[in-house]
């Protein structure tokens, strides 16, 4: 199970390369137990047979001398050549003899003995002075001998082992991460494409398909993922004209509501005044309703790309100047020449319902700044009114949508800002909602300049 806490969480690309890890760790521990038990015992069993075979050897010679008349126990020891570090011990006579340092204090073990005395031969290991020995018991006619094959460097052997197989182990393991970093990125690698794909038509390009894919694993996907987008795009083109052939249909009774509404306003005078009120609240009611629809019919004009104008160079200090005007009481700070590329009218219409959210819900605009940099242009709008609680700021971009306080006022559509983020995404730039810094709320308009890569790649 992997770790589900979010900070341990791993994604695809860490759990394949934690699983080439794991496996390579694991297969290098039990290949290095394996190679280090099966050699160690290996090792220890040519060490032994051939301290038994040379234990054999010098007894022979023990046995011939003690054979020879008027030689002692000591003579006879005396007259084998061990290799350097082994040490003897000859028990002969009722009396122990020693040679080469070795004491009775370093008798073997009782169980080794008691077998030399049956008359078996028997080997056991042994640590004499924290020397490792092979002590190979050998009985004799009237006693028994005894050598000490040391195998110190036997011990070094096993443990030069033992290091090189842990260094091979990590090593393949640091190994087997590489390759697994490796192999995570080209099992990733066809994913890219899905990933940008949807990041494209959550931006609205509806029109954005996968190619198809050479592996036969992934062109399922493929296959599935763009019958997907095709019926969400069928599905949400439905819905535009449903809600654009509503609008439109909507218009025309309206257009002739309105008429003869007005034509009821000129006799107003004629009427007692309860129902001149009620005429009163019909007209406002009546703009208000005609206010939506064309916000509506504009906002689904917009999300399915029918606009009224063509693409074009545009100088937005120009632009704003114009949305402005009749407003001297609104100060410009921009310098102008900062070119864009979009469809005026949209824009006009998009800056002029900030201005009049601001009026209606802001108390007014204060400032209007315009600031450039190497690819985008940002428009800021202060107004002067309570602002807009942070919980609001993403939601009053959606449609139909009523803040708290006087950004809820009845007189809004609740389409204007909605059109507003539309115009700006489609244009390839958003606007967001913050805290002024002289109080009240900062609307932030950004879009790409004029000849930007973004702009240049991608065709409004």
């Amino acid at each position: 199970m992997w770790p589900d806490t979010p900070a341990l969480r791993l994604g695809l690309r860490g759990r394949v390369m934690l699983t080439f890890t794991l496996g390579a760790a694991l297969v290098s521990v039990l290949l290095a137990v394996s190679v280090f038990t099966i050699s160690r015992g290996y090792l220890l069993d040519q060490r032994e047979r051939s301290a038994d075979r040379l234990a054999s050897a010098d007894a022979d010679v023990v046995r011939a001398r003690l054979a020879e008349p008027g030689t002692s126990p000591q003579d006879a020891l005396a007259a084998v050549d061990p290799p350097t570090g082994t040490r003897l011990l000859l028990f002969s006579r009722g009396s122990w003899y020693t040679a080469n340092g070795v004491t009775e204090d370093d008798l073997p073990p009782d169980d080794l003995r008691d077998s030399v005395a049956d008359g078996e031969r028997a080997i056991a290991p042994l640590t004499v002075r924290d020397v490792p020995y092979f002590v190979v018991g050998i009985p004799l006619d009237d006693g028994a001998f005894y050598e000490f094959s040391p195998v110190i460097e036997l011990r070094s052997t096993i443990q030069i082992l033992g290091t090189v197989l842990v260094i091979c182990a990590i090593a393949a393991t640091i190994a087997a991460a590489l390759v697994g970093r490796w192999a995570s990125r080209r099992v990733l690698q066809p994913l890219r494409p899905i990933s940008q794909t949807a990041a494209s038509i959550a931006a609205g390009n509806l029109d954005t398909r996968l190619p198809g894919a050479d592996d036969r694993d992934l062109d399922v996907i493929v296959s599935s993922f763009n019958s997907m987008v095709d019926s969400l795009q069928q599905r949400i083109e439905r819905e535009r004209r449903f809600v654009g052939d509503v609008t439109h249909e909507l218009r025309t009774p309206l257009t002739t509501l309105v008429t003869s509404v007005e034509v009821m306003r000129n006799h107003a005078g004629e009427l007692p005044d309860r129902p001149r009120q009620a005429l009163d609240l019909i007209v406002s009611e009546l703009d208000h309703l005609r206010g939506m629809l064309d916000d509506l019919l504009a906002l689904a004009r917009t999300e399915a790309g029918l606009h009224h104008d063509e693409e074009e160079p545009l100088d937005l200090h120009d632009l704003l100047t114009h949305v402005l005007a009749g407003r001297p009481a609104v100060a410009l700070h921009a310098e102008p020449g900062v070119r864009i590329r979009g469809r005026k009218l949209a824009l006009v219409r998009a800056f002029t319902n900030l201005i009049d959210n601001a009026d209606r819900h802001g108390g007014g605009l204060t400032r209007v700044s315009l600031t450039a940099d190497t690819d985008t242009v940002t428009v800021h709008l202060d107004d002067r009114g309570p602002g807009v609680p942070t919980a609001d700021r993403a939601q009053i971009f959606e449609r139909f949508a009523t803040g708290h306080t006087a950004r809820g006022a009845a007189s809004g559509t609740g389409l204007g800002l909605a059109l507003v983020a539309e115009t700006m995404a489609v244009h390839h730039g958003a606007v967001e909602c913050a805290d002024a810094p002289g109080g009240g709320a900062r609307f932030t308009v950004t879009l790409p300049l004029a000849g930007s890569s973004e702009d240049d790649e991608q065709a409004l």
